[in-house]
C-alpha cells in the first residue's frame, strides 16, 4: 500500500520537508490548514493527524529559526549603514534605521507560524518518525467518508 498519510509512508525528501514548511503545510503529508489564526498551531494535522509537539520543549527551535532571521536581516541593514557611512560620511541615515525598526518589531511576528513550520521539517529530516508516532497519528486520523 502507498499511502501518503499513512503508517507505511516514505520519508519525505529534504526538498519537500523544507518547501512545506516554507509554506506552513504539514510536514509529513503536505496539508495545510494547520493554524487557528496567525499564532496558534493546532496540535494534530488535520489531514494525517500527526502530532506537531513531538516532546516538552520541541518549538524552542522554531524560537531560535524566527531569532536568527531577525537577526540575519539586522545584520544586512547595519552592514547597508556601515557601507553608507564608509562612503559618506554625512549620510542620512534615517531611512535605514527605520527600515531596521521596522525589521525588528515585525519579521519575528510575521515569520512566527512559519518558523514553527519549518522547525517540524527540520525535526522529520533529522528526526524520521518513529513507529509509536505513526501509530498515534493513525488512531487520532479522522474517520473520512
Amino acid at each position: 500500500m502507498n499511502d501518503p498519510i499513512g503508517t507505511e509512508a516514505e520519508q519525505p525528501g529534504w526538498g519537500s520537508l523544507l518547501w512545506r514548511g516554507i509554506t506552513k503545510r504539514c510536514p509529513h503529508c503536505g496539508s495545510g490548514h494547520v493554524f487557528e489564526g496567525w499564532f496558534h498551531m493546532k496540535e494534530r494535522c488535520p489531514r494525517c493527524a500527526l502530532r506537531f509537539e513531538r516532546e516538552p520543549g520541541f518549538f524552542v527551535g522554531a524560537y531560535l529559526i524566527n531569532f536568527a532571521v531577525a537577526i540575519i536581516l539586522l545584520f544586512v541593514v547595519c552592514m547597508v549603514i556601515v557601507a553608507m557611512k564608509a562612503l559618506d560620511n554625512s549620510a542620512d541615515l534615517t531611512v535605514p534605521f527605520v527600515v531596521g525598526a521596522i525589521i525588528a518589531v515585525g519579521v519575528p511576528p510575521f515569520f512566527y507560524p512559519f518558523s514553527k513550520t519549518v522547525w517540524s521539517a527540520i525535526d522529520i529530516g533529522m528526526t524520521p518518525l518513529e513507529v509509536h508516532e505513526l501509530e498515534d497519528a493513525a488512531a487520532h486520523r479522522p474517520v473520512t467518508a
